[in-house]
């Protein structure tokens, strides 16, 4: 939700003298929660977290009207933990570019990738904390890389691609390189949207060796009044890593069924379960895991929520599936969390 900060109207453009119109707009989320985790990690742990439905963010984005039908934008979101205070060392994203309504728009810098539009949006926990999707489909998948240039075409008869390279660590090697290409479909109350990754990531072990991985998304969104029934179908193969602590090289494919119901504005609801299926079942494991969550909505601006999520693995592999990334769960364990918050966007 965006609230309009400063409006830079009818600016004189020195050169030429031509009128440009603009605007900056500031918003953001805070986001707090107390959460209690079970098997995931040495003991079970009761905190306060920040984050349980949205990073608590600051979004500062805009444009700038340069005629002829192309405007400049921008957006930066710095995001902080609400429960400290403590800024992330990262941005969320980081990008400039031009657009222009019949040709398309171009972006540059640290941004979200084309999956996370296409399976994003059939997220019916829309990337919160305990989001299976998160959690079990892009597990250790990218969703957002940096030095990335992004082109977006213009919706032609609901169908929009989504191209982008990144130019990963640009150290001369392939090393963080990344390739996406996407397309989705909106029409009415159908969604539809297919997507495929290639990502080349530096082996955390063997420092020479740049392996590669694949990973392609379907989704399916279908409104019926205010109920969203949601799909997505997910294929993974290749090397995947977390520097310097996690890595693995391994095949299999993911689905995720899924619904979300805004009752009457004011009373929302929403739930999914993922079945993963490995091929190997030795670094990571097949495993079903599932959230369910129920938002009150106090005003148009002000939420409390309430979620709860498990992990079932189903063989005792190194690497668990965790019911949140601020979460490490053991070899063998099943993780479940449960979060009572708020959240209020400015």
């Amino acid at each position: 939700m965006k609230k309009k900060l400063l409006v830079i109207g009818a600016m004189l453009v020195a050169s030429g003298g031509a009128r440009a119109d603009g605007a900056v707009w500031l918003s953001g989320y805070v986001d707090l929660n107390i959460e209690h985790l079970v098997s995931s990690g040495p003991a079970s742990v009761t905190r306060m977290t920040s984050g349980g439905l949205n990073n608590s963010r600051f979004n500062l984005s805009g444009f700038e009207d340069l005629g002829g039908g192309y405007k400049a934008v921008f957006t930066i979101e710095p995001t902080f933990a609400a429960d400290t205070g403590v800024q992330a060392a990262q941005f969320r994203q980081s990008f400039v570019g031009l657009k222009n309504t019949d040709l398309g728009e171009v972006t540059l810098g640290r941004q979200f990738t084309p999956s996370y539009w296409i399976a994003g949006y059939a997220d019916p926990s829309w990337a919160a904390a305990y989001s299976m999707v998160n959690n079990m489909e892009f597990f250790y998948a990218s969703y957002r890389v940096d030095n990335a240039v992004q082109y977006k075409t213009p919706s032609f008869y609901g169908l929009t691609g989504r191209v982008m390279y990144a130019f990963g660590l640009e150290d001369t090697t392939r090393a963080g390189r990344f390739l996406s290409i996407g397309v989705d479909y909106r029409n009415g109350p159908l969604f539809l949207g297919a997507v495929s990754e290639l990502q080349y990531t530096r082996n955390i072990r063997q420092a020479a060796q740049i392996p590669s991985s694949r990973d392609n998304y379907f989704s399916a969104v279908y409104r019926i009044g205010g109920f969203e029934p949601t799909a997505i179908f997910h294929t993974y193969n290749g090397y995947y890593a977390y520097p310097p602590y996690v890595a693995f090289q391994s095949s299999g494919w993911d689905a995720q069924l899924g619904a979300r119901w805004n009752i009457d504005g004011r009373n929302r609801v929403y739930g999914s379960v993922v079945y993963r299926h490995d091929n190997n079942n030795k670094s990571i494991t097949s495993a079903t895991g599932f959230v369910v969550g129920y938002i009150y909505g106090m005003s148009k601006r002000t939420d409390l929520y309430a979620t709860y999520a498990r992990v079932q693995n189903q063989n005792t592999v190194p690497i668990a599936y965790p019911v949140t990334f601020s979460s490490n769960p053991s070899p063998g364990q099943n993780p479940s969390g449960f979060q009572l918050g708020i959240r209020h966007a400015f």
